[in-house]
């Protein structure tokens, strides 16, 4: 157990590995806005265990009550991030919408796990490059996906 867990008394959960020596998939779930309702939903969907990390003290307890592993806190906060088991974590998905935060929390969970897969959220391109270096491995960028459906709608309209 590492020193900030043993202080905060919080129990740190090694990866679980399978008969084949293969990590038992686990992802954290960074906010719980519409970005990460529907990244729960699609990990549920796949009967795949899961944590949230939300700073909404109404939308934890609510889902609290419906037995949902959700934690309050700042995901960028280290001691917040180990109780959601971070180490065991297989994938991380970041969808909060502020870039800052964003990119604060995949460089906090890459130094706390280095294997997962870090899937993060970014507003702009720039803010894609930079949760890149930081250690995401996938980033959906704002910017991106926008031009992409008005690209589709316009287009769409035109042949009309």
């Amino acid at each position: 157990m590492s020193g900030d867990a043993a202080a905060s008394g919080q129990l740190v959960h090694q990866a679980v590995e399978s008969p084949g020596n293969e990590k038992i998939r686990y992802v954290v779930i960074i906010g719980f806005g519409l970005a990460g309702r529907t990244t729960a939903n699609n990990v549920e969907d796949r009967g795949i265990a899961f944590s949230v990390i939300e700073t909404n003290p109404d939308t934890v307890t609510r889902c609290t009550k419906g037995g949902m592993n959700i934690i309050l806190g700042d995901a960028r906060d280290p001691v917040i991030l180990r109780r959601a088991q971070i180490e065991r974590a297989t994938d991380i998905a970041v969808t909060v919408p502020s870039d800052q935060i964003t990119l604060d929390v995949v460089e906090q969970a890459r130094k706390l796990n280095p294997t997962a897969r870090i899937v993060a959220r970014c507003t702009f391109v720039s803010g894609g490059l930079e949760a890149t270096r930081r250690g995401a491995d996938d980033v959906v960028i704002a910017e991106q996906v926008v031009a992409r459906e008005f690209g589709q709608v316009i287009a769409s309209s035109l042949e009309q």
